[in-house]
């Protein structure tokens, strides 16, 4: 703990590494399960299973809001400091933290987040903040920007994408497809999974019991490692540190993981790891065998998944936790959410350079993006030219020398 402070009614503290250890866990857990906006990748699970591993040592930090006697835990924004070209605090994010909502209880929302910006205006910690990966939509952007207008905050939402969800709009998995679906994707799909059939029993499974999600994330961690991330270093496997993340984020969290998965004959052929916080799953991994690359083994298994999603009352929506527009999902679920960076701050000059330098970042990896796909692009029509150069050469090659033999056939005989 490095300060404290008491609001009316309620005590604001800003906790280090070692202080964010030290929360009780019931509060913690308790906070997650009645937070305005669900937010998995704030869980005790998921934070500690960072600081254990790939998030050591990072400066990791926390805002909390505590009630006056310090029995709930009624708010908590973890962040980290950045101090070019200004002090501010970044909302918490890493490679596997697809959202920066802050956990505020839902039945304290507009005290806890008041206390906050009153905190934020007296300067008891950084009173510039950025909130990246952020549902621009959500009950706290809402509730923010409605308290900045009668403070000297300023809130700068900044659209990045959209991440597709997952609702109830259809009344059934029938009317979903036909409204959402393109007709040629959902036989393609179908198609597919026929031929799948042909091979096998095809089973779509939802993993829930605790030792069955452990096997069935190590097995998620064999299927990505084998495929394309294995090869580019990406997957969790590549790296120890980030497998050992993945274990203790997904497999020992207080069942908040569930595993579906499209198995064939008994073994995952495809896997979507799963993350329930409220009435809302997250799906922030997915893998499939490669070797099973032509069935499509992944769009199959969204497909069940969208199917299950209204087989059942399970959850209330499903949170696609992409950071991209057009990913493939968007094309099978019926819903986006603009996501985004929210500045926070002082109506000064101060806050509207954070928001431009977010902005000329952005633009900057875009272009960046933009200029390897087309270097790689021209590389890869270079190839083409020079491979049909030379599948042209060997011919003429091929041709010529026959040529030259069948000649030589002719002519040696009368020689001799």
């Amino acid at each position: 703990m490095t300060s404290e402070t008491v609001a009316p009614k309620l005590i604001i503290e800003v906790l280090n590494e070692q202080g964010l250890r030290n929360i009780e866990a019931e509060q913690w857990d308790e906070l997650s399960r009645n937070s305005l906006d669900n937010n998995p990748f704030y869980g005790r699970s998921f934070i500690l299973a960072g600081l254990n591993t790939i998030d050591r040592a990072s400066g990791l930090r926390a805002v909390i809001i505590r009630s006056s006697d310090k029995s709930q835990l009624l708010g908590m924004f973890p962040f980290r400091l950045r101090r070019f070209p200004l002090m501010r605090a970044v909302a918490a994010t890493n490679l596997y933290q697809f959202c920066s909502q802050p956990l505020i209880h839902r039945d304290y929302s507009d005290a806890v987040i008041a206390a906050w910006t009153d905190a934020l205006e007296t300067k008891q910690f950084p009173h510039r903040w950025s909130f990246p990966h952020l549902d621009l939509t959500s009950r706290f952007a809402q509730r923010l920007s409605h308290l900045a207008m009668n403070k000297s905050l300023r809130c700068l939402p900044l659209a990045n994408y959209s991440r597709a969800r997952l609702t109830r709009s259809s009344r059934n998995f029938a009317e979903h497809l036909s409204s959402t679906v393109s007709k040629s994707r959902v036989k393609d799909i179908q198609r597919s999974l026929r031929r799948l059939e042909e091979l096998g029993e095809v089973r779509f499974e939802r993993a829930t019991d605790p030792a069955l999600v452990t096997q069935r994330i190590e097995q998620f961690l064999a299927v990505e490692h084998a495929g394309w991330k294995g090869t580019a270093g990406t997957s969790f496997q590549s790296n120890a540190e980030h497998a050992r993340f993945a274990r203790e984020a997904f497999s020992h969290n207080g069942g908040q993981t569930c595993v579906d998965s499209l198995l064939l004959d008994g073994s995952p052929i495809a896997l979507s790891v799963n993350l329930r916080s409220g009435e809302t799953i997250f799906t922030p991994k997915c893998a499939y065998d490669e070797s099973y690359r032509k069935y499509s083994p992944g769009l199959v298994l969204e497909y069940l998944i969208v199917e299950a999603f209204y087989a059942s009352d399970d959850c209330t929506d499903m949170d696609s936790s992409t950071t991209v527009d057009g990913h493939v999902i968007q094309s099978l679920w019926n819903a986006d959410a603009p996501m985004g960076t929210l500045v926070v701050g002082p109506q000064n000059w101060g806050t509207n350079c954070i928001a431009q330098l977010h902005t000329f970042s952005r633009t900057a990896r875009q272009r960046a993006k933009a200029l390897h796909r087309d270097v790689v692009s021209q590389a890869q029509g270079i190839a083409r030219t020079w491979r049909r150069h030379v599948q042209r050469l060997n011919i003429n090659i091929f041709v010529g020398g026959t040529g030259l033999f069948q000649t030589l056939e002719h002519l040696l005989p009368r020689a001799i």
